[in-house]
């Protein structure tokens, strides 16, 4: 192919700059400086004699367009022939210039070019080719530099084959052992920690047994777009298989830093997508492990972020801290047991964590929660006992408890002279108020009856996950117990991104700012944000409790927005109930 006329090429080459403008273009050689079509071939001569690298000299006119090349190897063999130097030397390169030389734009791609090239022989190979910028001269390459340009190409590209993950992009398992090693050797040398997160999506088979994989794999690229973002450009975002992700984070102070990352990723995955024209929703489960914390090395970290990920599963839509001594009891069927027993012989534990008046200053309630210790003291999470109960059959069972243990205790502090305007706030599944659950409200009757206590005492919290994941169904289960006078809060407010029409269509009378946000009001974001779910509930007519206070800063703030309850350490922590009726017998706030 040869041709005088600009070959326009439009491919992902481009843009290319002139070399005087910005940095030299890969495709072009070093840059040369044109000449005239009269510039006499001593001066090419002298050209080529002082540059041995010039492999060719472009002619353009007065308008900077390219008209002609001269070629050093052909000029100086033509010389070298007899009379060569007599016919050629003193004339103008225009008499001995290639006038059809290959001319491309600034926007070919390299594998373009490369094609023309081939197309060409070995012509252009030696002669090189002219790039133009609309029309203009802007620089001269050659096939040895086209040649060097795809074989680093290829090498990048075989690389990235190589470590990163074809659907999504991200860093595969090979790439990511790689990051590690190297964040754990910066880490020992500077001193900081390393954060690794595993996260799980969960029921991510239902998605693809209910769309199909080509809808799972859309899905698998929108998780891995949302959460990208969420994390520093030193750190890493991997995808090790199927729909296990993973993240490295540098340099960290402590775990602290791995816990708020794992609360974001959590709540950015719990917002709905939209695969195939169909709202999908899906949540997470993280297991978060931290060096030098939880292992000194590679497989040590990753061995910890597997195993709390496993304890993560078991709850869904949670983190969990890689923790050494929980790993071995909560892997085999023997806990489900060991929860049934507990739950028989009465050895689960009912702490009851104050709720205090914004404006008072007064215990206005009390948040009652299930603790269980196992035999040599250890205390189990009540997030893990809950998933455990829930996946053993068995959550029914700890309600029954709940409310039984708590309105007993409630009964008798009235009967103490104590407490009479206390509520007490009991946490239920969401397994527990879904439709055809029928067993909630008649146990609440009936301990509501044995105690003598009015359905105002009571306090259902359920987590907003599980109101907006549920249906129609489950609102009717909800207005059910409303009607009975029973009083609803929304748990765990902001992190399950309700819907407004939603909420209004759910007969609650309160929500609980979930403690990521409140923990979050040191910095300005989380100050709005606080306070725009207060203005919104408040317009809607709901109180608002704020979970998870621990500091005067957070308590000063929550005071100025006029949030109604709060609850966290700062205030109050779980005590046991001989406790709490001393705080109430001494009218303490």
């Amino acid at each position: 192919m040869s041709t005088s006329r600009p070959i326009q090429f439009h491919g992902l080459f481009g843009p290319l700059s002139p070399p005087d403008e910005a940095d030299q273009p890969p495709l072009l050689s070093v840059p040369i400086e044109p000449i005239g079509p009269e510039t006499s071939t001593t001066v090419v001569y002298d050209a080529f004699s002082a540059e041995p690298g010039l492999s060719a000299l472009p002619i353009v006119d007065a308008e900077q367009r390219p008209i002609g090349l001269i070629n050093r190897f052909e000029f100086l063999e033509a010389l070298s022939r007899p009379l060569g130097r007599d016919l050629l030397m003193h004339r103008p390169v225009s008499s001995v210039m290639d006038p059809r030389p290959l001319i491309v734009d600034e926007h070919v791609s390299a594998e373009e070019i490369s094609q023309a090239l081939v197309n060409g022989g070995t012509r252009y190979i030696l002669d090189g080719f002219i790039v133009t910028s609309r029309g203009r001269y802007l620089g001269v390459g050659t096939g040895y530099t086209l040649m060097r340009l795809l074989t680093e190409r290829k090498q990048a590209e075989l690389f990235r084959l190589a470590h990163h993950d074809p659907l999504t992009g991200l860093p595969n398992r090979q790439l990511f052992a790689d990051r590690l090693t190297q964040a754990l050797a910066g880490a020992e040398r500077h001193g900081h920690h390393v954060a690794v997160l595993y996260l799980d999506v969960d029921r991510f088979k239902n998605v693809n047994d209910a769309l199909g994989h080509a809808a799972g794999d859309a899905l698998l690229q929108a998780i891995a777009a949302r959460l990208a973002p969420a994390i520093r450009a030193e750190d890493t975002f991997a995808r090790l298989s199927g729909d296990e992700f993973a993240f490295i984070l540098t340099s960290t102070r402590g775990p602290e830093d791995g816990e708020v990352v794992a609360r974001k990723l959590l709540a950015l995955l719990d917002q709905p997508y939209t695969i195939d024209g169909q709202d999908v929703n899906v949540s997470g489960s993280i297991g978060l492990a931290v060096y030098p914390c939880d292992g000194t090395t590679a497989d040590a970290i990753r061995r910890a972020a597997d195993a709390a990920v496993y304890q993560a599963k078991k709850f869904r839509n949670t983190w969990q801290r890689y923790a050494a001594e929980r790993q071995p009891r909560t892997r085999t069927p023997l806990a489900y047991g060991a929860v049934r027993r507990a739950i028989d012989d009465g050895r689960l534990e009912v702490m009851y964590q104050p709720q205090i008046d914004r404006a008072s200053r007064v215990i206005r309630g009390l948040e009652a929660l299930v603790r269980w210790r196992h035999v040599d003291g250890t205390p189990l999470p009540t997030p893990e006992l809950i998933r455990l109960a829930e996946d053993a059959g068995l959550i029914g069972a700890i309600t029954d408890h709940m409310l039984r243990t708590a309105l007993r205790q409630v009964a008798a502090w009235q009967r103490d002279g104590l407490g009479h305007h206390l509520r007490v706030a009991i946490n239920v599944s969401g397994l527990e108020v879904r439709a055809g659950q029928s067993a909630l409200a008649p146990m609440i009757v009936r301990y509501l009856d044995a105690t003598g206590l009015p359905p105002t005492v009571l306090e259902l919290e359920i987590t907003e996950s599980a109101i907006m994941r549920s249906g129609d169904g489950t609102t009717a289960v909800l207005a059910g117990l409303k009607d009975l006078g029973i009083r609803l809060a929304v748990d765990d407010f902001g992190v399950g991104y309700s819907s407004l029409s939603r909420l209004l269509r759910t007969p609650v009378d309160a929500v609980k700012i979930d403690q990521s946000f409140v923990q979050g009001i040191c910095e300005s974001d989380g100050r709005a944000l606080v306070r725009a779910i207060v203005t919104m509930a408040h317009a809607l007519r709901l109180d608002v409790t704020a979970e998870g206070v621990e500091t005067d800063e957070q308590l000063t703030y929550l005071d100025q927005v006029g949030c109604d309850t709060l609850q966290g350490f700062l205030l109050g922590r779980p005590l046991p109930a001989a406790a709490i009726g001393t705080l109430l017998a001494a009218g303490a706030g």
